[in-house]
């Protein structure tokens, strides 16, 4: 619970698609461990891995970001090796470390080491599937199976290398950066309202909305999130007040209350009300967006 709380800690500011999952060994699999070579037992603390941990991510680029955020946790690293596979063994592809953390030690004060691997998705299904296939490396394959592993690992190398081409692509389309803004205000919209939005079918007003936050400012998730946490019981009142289901609501007043953006509206006409102002001059959106400022207390001024 120590290692997979603070790995969470540590990749959550950077990283928001990822599972972390952990266990303990089991007295069995670590007996089976110790005794692997008759020959030449191991000893308790040359076992590593008593903890196993495991950070699946969607692409390789987040599982870079989680590599770096990982050698700067709190704890000491006593390994770090990149995994690759063979066709005749098991393998867990990715990105292993060895962590040690101070806090966590066994009823001799020993420190209780714990494995993570960190993969993407397509890893993590492949290491599911050749554990069924080669069973923890106890089955030796034929030459033809061989083959047919081999190209299995390269399917999961070049799957993970499309995905990030067609990510870095995606962020060249014009409507991904406010559709990306999008997301975050509806995320924002949802906690304060306490309702599920149905996802926006266009980003126009969004688009619009960007030309108000100059291109060196701050991005517009992070002005929008800190303002609603400053204002939070304000606008949860506002939205209330401007539900469609109020007994003063007036659609060409108040509809822009029942759309994320609104949030947006909102941290502009406080801020930078003479920017929002320009914004919108002359566009179909600026007497509802003008309608929904007076709402909340705040009259734009005229547009340049």
């Amino acid at each position: 619970m120590t290692y997979e709380r603070d790995l969470k800690e540590v990749v959550s500011p950077l990283l928001s698609d990822y599972v972390v999952s952990g266990r303990v060994k089991t007295a069995r699999s670590l007996i089976r461990k110790a005794r692997a070579d008759p020959s030449n037992p191991r000893s308790w603390t040359s076992i590593q891995d008593k903890i196993g941990l495991r950070i699946v991510c969607s692409t390789n680029e987040d599982v870079r970001s989680a590599d770096g955020l990982i050698q700067r946790g709190p704890w000491r690293i006593v390994e770090r090796t990149v995994k690759r596979g063979k066709h005749d063994q098991l393998f867990y592809p990715g990105i292993h470390f060895i962590l040690s953390a101070a806090s966590v030690v066994d009823d001799k004060e020993e420190l209780i080491l714990a494995e993570v691997q960190l993969r993407t998705r397509a890893q993590d299904a492949w290491s599911v599937v050749s554990h069924k296939l080669l069973y923890k490396g106890l089955v030796k394959p034929p030459g033809k199976m061989r083959r047919v592993i081999d190209r299995l690992t390269v399917l999961v190398e070049l799957f993970d290398d499309e995905v990030q081409r067609m990510i870095r692509k995606r962020r060249k389309l014009p409507m991904y950066r406010p559709a990306l803004a999008l997301e975050a205000l509806e995320q924002e919209y949802e906690d304060l309202s306490g309702e599920v939005t149905p996802p926006s079918v266009d980003v126009v007003l969004m688009n619009l909305l960007l030309s108000a936050y100059p291109s060196d400012a701050d991005p517009v998730e992070d002005l929008v999130h800190k303002f609603c946490e400053s204002n939070r019981s304000r606008i949860s009142l506002l939205l209330k007040q401007r539900a469609p289901e109020a007994a003063d609501y007036v659609d060409s007043r108040d509809w822009l209350y029942s759309q994320p953006e609104i949030l947006a509206v909102l941290e502009r006409a406080e801020s930078k009300p003479y920017l929002l102002a320009n914004a919108i001059a002359n566009t179909d959106f600026e007497d509802v967006i003008r309608k929904s400022c007076v709402s909340a207390g705040v009259v734009l001024p005229q547009g340049a």
